[in-house]
């Protein structure tokens, strides 16, 4: 179970029926959580092909343990740089269970993030990293790093829904998700090249046949 600012309880299986981001950050972090949840709600901003709370949601846990109620109201209130207008479809929530329990490390363990503490630094070593789930529940991409770009954040919530929209009537969604792939190297979203040659070429047999056809009718003629 799950607890919200709100003090509501829930299962992350109630936010599914929808593409989720999920993002695993922890409430006392004065470095990169909190860039991270401003970061993608600058950029969620601007995306326009898809609708927060309509086409996807959005989902941030803590890892901490010792995070609760209060210090998510704090973090989202003072860090997180929601607006008002994406809290319908933005919820920040802690793990209801207790230290000891395996909860936290349970919970992370099954979107494949992994965190531990240091002494040394007195913080959380973890990845940045924002986790696309597909509407069943399942990872469809990990999009690393606290630098985001619309067309990317965009092209992961096509490949979350892909199931959806492979078969609907979203043509231009099934172009856009057929003709970008994901760069694993790179971390970032390509030109699908060997499907583009793969096309180029039929069509240069298609024309060639076409057009010797064409010339033999002619001949005949």
């Amino acid at each position: 179970w799950l607890t919200d600012t709100e003090g509501r309880h829930f299962r992350v299986a109630e936010m599914m029926g929808k593409p989720l981001i999920l993002l695993l950050s922890y409430y006392g972090c004065d470095g990169t959580c909190p860039t991270m949840n401003a970061e993608l709600a600058k950029v969620l901003e601007k995306v326009k092909r898809f609708q927060l709370g309509k086409d996807y949601r959005v989902l941030t846990v803590s890892f901490d343990k010792r995070d609760t109620v209060a210090t998510a109201q704090d973090f989202m209130a003072k860090s997180a740089g929601v607006p008002e207008a994406m809290k319908n479809g933005w919820r920040h929530a802690v793990l209801k269970d207790g230290p000891g329990e395996g909860g936290v490390e349970r919970f992370a363990g099954e979107v494949g993030f992994r965190f531990f503490w240091s002494d040394a630094a007195k913080a959380f070593l973890h990845p940045n990293v924002l986790v696309f789930l597909t509407p069943e529940g399942r990872v469809a991409r990990y999009i690393y790093g606290t630098r985001m770009d619309v067309k990317t954040i965009e092209l992961a919530i096509t490949d979350a829904d892909w199931e959806r929209i492979s078969s609907s009537t979203a043509v231009f969604d099934m172009i856009t998700g057929a003709c970008f792939s994901y760069n694993y190297a790179e971390g970032r979203y390509q030109w699908n090249y060997s499907l583009l040659a793969g096309v180029g070429s039929l069509l240069l047999g298609l024309v060639s046949i076409g057009s010797g056809a064409l010339i033999y009718r002619r001949r005949m003629s």
